[in-house]
């Protein structure tokens, strides 16, 4: 259906009291290789329509959402709508607005090169890593896509923005003759760097090679006190945690661990949630709501400063001025070179786990490395565990810094006291 005659239908409908419309046309390359054999190369084009009907009175709101087909028409979505407001009535909140209209997004992307040549260049660089003699890439799976995306609701916003992503899936393996070991890589960017996907693949065929000579902690004695470095997902979910504690609907119903004021860390850090980041993958001018997006400094010298949330939540608390759920966070630190120093580099997890109310995290650990001074040592086998809201007090940060699809700022958290077993 055309947005024209969606808009009719919903505005037509006097049981709606407002609504917001998603539109995203999704224009996607798609490789896929068995080793360094290209066995699918496709072309994908797909357009997404979500909406979510709105019933609110003056004490509550209640909400639902549907999506649309290509085979729906004026008959089918008036049935949909009907059915959207009955499950609307049902599951009520208390009141809270839409969007407010404000400026409306314009906002349009250059990509020089089309995208059947990005994504030939993409695996032109994951293969470039692929020159090891035991280790090889068992399959890649390459997506390039561009995204036009048009966000309409019924105060009179109408933004529509553009955005770009690549991502690569590989499994890397290595083979010691005896036994063929595999680990996973998933690379995600908002943009094509291509030196930066060829670095990151020759890195996972070390870590394989790595775990094929790994050993446990029957044939090394760790030390105590050891200093423990973890990456990765790992590190994004204690970001997330961080951010998540001010989060204003965490505050509203008192699941938050801190409040303004509080002293994170003593090892100052500043954490700001923002709309952009270059690198970053998941990053938006407005939120699923509307809202535009402007930076928020969540945490300023290991102090937390603020909060930040959605519409909903942010005039449940009387926010004067509502942030938006934004997508995206930097972390600025002062970055320590750890040296010589002994140390226990994490590089995978069988299972990063994080505890928003307890605290704990760790996991069972796929693949380390001990460096006892002199050289690293490849371990499996072990697990580590702690509490965030402690641990966090003395964490220190690389000099090394990365970005993923959420997260930029130091590519290492540096923990020291963690339990090791």
């Amino acid at each position: 259906m055309k947005k024209n005659e969606i808009l009719a239908c919903l505005k037509a409908n006097k049981k709606i009291s407002g609504y917001e419309v998603s539109i995203v046309n999704k224009d996607s390359r798609e490789l896929f290789y068995v080793l360094d054999h290209l066995e699918i190369n496709r072309a994908v084009k797909i357009e997404n329509t979500a909406i979510t009907v709105y019933v609110s009175d003056k004490k509550t709101t209640g909400s639902s959402t549907i999506t649309l087909t290509a085979a729906d028409d004026k008959d089918s979505l008036n049935k949909k709508l009907n059915s959207a407001i009955s499950k609307a009535k049902t599951a009520k909140n208390e009141y809270y607005p839409l969007a407010p209209k404000t400026e409306n997004i314009k906002e349009k992307i250059e990509i020089k090169k089309d995208l059947n040549e990005i994504a030939s260049n993409v695996a032109k660089a994951v293969f470039k890593a692929d020159t090891y003699k035991n280790g090889w890439i068992n399959s890649t799976e390459i997506f390039v896509s561009r995204f036009n995306e048009e966000f309409i609701n019924s105060n009179g916003i109408d933004h529509v923005s553009e955005h770009f992503k690549v991502e690569v899936e590989c499994i890397p393996t290595w083979s010691n003759k005896k036994e063929e070991f595999e680990l996973y890589k998933f690379h995600e960017s908002n943009k094509a760097d291509y030196n930066q996907i060829t670095k990151e693949i020759d890195e996972i065929l070390k870590m394989a090679k790595d775990r094929s000579q790994a050993v446990t902690l029957k044939d090394v004695k760790l030390p105590k006190d050891l200093k423990v470095l973890v990456k990765g997902e790992m590190v994004e979910d204690i970001v997330y945690n961080l951010a998540e504690n001010l989060s204003y609907k965490n505050t509203y119903i008192k699941q938050n661990h801190y409040q303004i004021n509080d002293k994170v860390s003593d090892n100052p850090f500043d954490l700001t949630m923002k709309a952009v980041v270059s690198g970053c993958s998941a990053s938006r001018r407005y939120d699923s709501n509307g809202v535009l997006l402007k930076p928020v400094k969540l945490i300023k010298g290991g102090v937390a400063k603020n909060t930040y949330g959605d519409i909903r939540f942010g005039y449940y608390l009387k926010e004067k001025k509502i942030s938006g759920n934004l997508p995206v966070c930097e972390l600025k630190a002062d970055g320590v070179d750890i040296g010589k120093e002994k140390h226990l580099l994490v590089e995978a997890f069988s299972s990063p786990q994080m505890e928003e109310d307890s605290g704990y995290w760790g996991g069972e650990i796929r693949l380390a490395k001990y460096f006892d001074g002199k050289k690293y040592i490849p371990l499996t086998g072990l697990s580590i565990s702690g509490n965030i809201y402690e641990d966090i007090k003395k964490v220190e940060f690389s000099k090394e810094t990365t970005a993923s699809k959420y997260y930029k700022g130091p590519k290492y958290m540096i923990f020291k006291g963690i339990e090791i077993s």
